[in-house]
């Protein structure tokens, strides 16, 4: 299976941690254009072909994975605006959606993403 894994870029080694589980079992596993936070933080050019290559990630997978089982700013399953868009690009072609851990239920967004019929796995980090 082809799994693209979105999530915080705060958490990339994470990501890089459960793609190479997902890799051990035999899949493929596609990974964020790029590990640097501090490269998209200023310039909405670099933001911009961030979200196009994600978006490109997202329809030439099988599925998608959030990568959401590490605290962030005191949210427990954080999902931040990025990883939502890539959420719902991914519901919106239709392919399956799963997430790590479930969210944090006070997020603005939260009708949403319960809409999307993200599929818990209820993993947590342990760092």
């Amino acid at each position: 299976m082809n799994i693209c894994l979105v999530g915080s870029l705060r958490d990339y080694d994470r990501m890089e941690e459960i793609g190479g589980e997902l890799r051990k079992n035999g899949n493929t596993v596609v990974l964020p254009l790029d590990e640097s936070e501090e490269r998209f933080a200023d310039r909405v050019e670099a933001k911009a072909e961030f979200m196009r290559h994600m978006s490109e990630n997202i329809k030439s997978c099988d599925s998608i994975l959030a990568v959401n089982d590490n605290e962030r700013d005191g949210r427990l399953g954080y999902i931040g605006p990025n990883t939502f868009l890539q959420l719902g690009i991914g519901m919106s072609l239709g392919k399956p959606l799963f997430a790590l851990a479930k969210w944090d239920p006070n997020l603005p967004y939260n009708d949403e993403l319960s809409a999307m019929g993200i599929q818990m796995l209820n993993v947590r980090s342990t760092t």
